[in-house]
């Protein structure tokens, strides 16, 4: 689904799409890395979700390294101009507010509804149970 959305490399800007995805060394890749997460304690079954994960080239994961969003958007920065950053990034369905601010929490939250409102787009159907006790507990808020 983010392949079809038309997502890009967060450094070259290159389209991470099938053709991509076959030819090139793409990693999925930890949008808050695992070994940052590790170090804060936040919970595996939250951090190795899908949420928390995107295609993006093996050259730009290993420069992303395990380091904190905040200071991997830094060094990406200094490489690429922020507004196509901020596109590169929306096209994978994550907010760079969150990123810099390194919460966590928020951005499960709103990569979750990013990620659920797209697939209920695809299906053409409303996802039901977005706003039950379970995802409040997970969540914080309804998704």
């Amino acid at each position: 689904m983010i392949l079809k959305h038309g997502s890009k490399d967060f450094i070259s800007g290159q389209s991470m799409d099938f053709t991509q995805f076959k030819a090139a060394n793409i990693d999925i890749h930890h949008i808050f890395p695992r070994s940052y997460c590790i170090k804060r304690g936040f919970p595996e079954e939250k951090w190795d979700s899908v949420i928390n994960k995107t295609p993006i080239s093996y050259i730009t994961n290993r420069e992303i390294g395990g380091i904190a969003p905040s200071e991997y958007l830094k060094r990406i920065s200094a490489k690429v101009d922020r507004s196509d950053l901020m596109k590169y990034l929306s096209s994978h369905w994550i907010t760079m507010e969150d990123c810099e601010a390194n919460d966590f929490d928020a951005f499960m939250r709103h990569r979750a509804t990013a990620l659920l409102d797209a697939i209920a787009a695809a299906m053409g159907k409303r996802i039901v149970g977005r706003d039950s006790e379970e995802i409040v507990l997970k969540f914080g808020s309804s998704v």
